[in-house]
């Protein structure tokens, strides 16, 4: 019984801490997006002079 609740909480702290690498990761990613649409808005401006 003592086994299953150690594995249970051990679960429960992974999936806490893949939870919060998918929320840093997706704010990573919302950053990068940010930054490659004002690249490539830049350069259309660029190229449409």
């Amino acid at each position: 019984m003592n086994k299953k609740i150690d594995q249970e909480r051990l679960l429960k702290k992974i999936y806490g801490k893949l939870h919060e690498i998918n929320k840093n990761m997706l704010k990573v990613f919302w950053i990068v997006a940010i930054f490659a649409i004002l690249y490539f808005g830049l350069m259309l401006y660029l190229l449409s002079k």
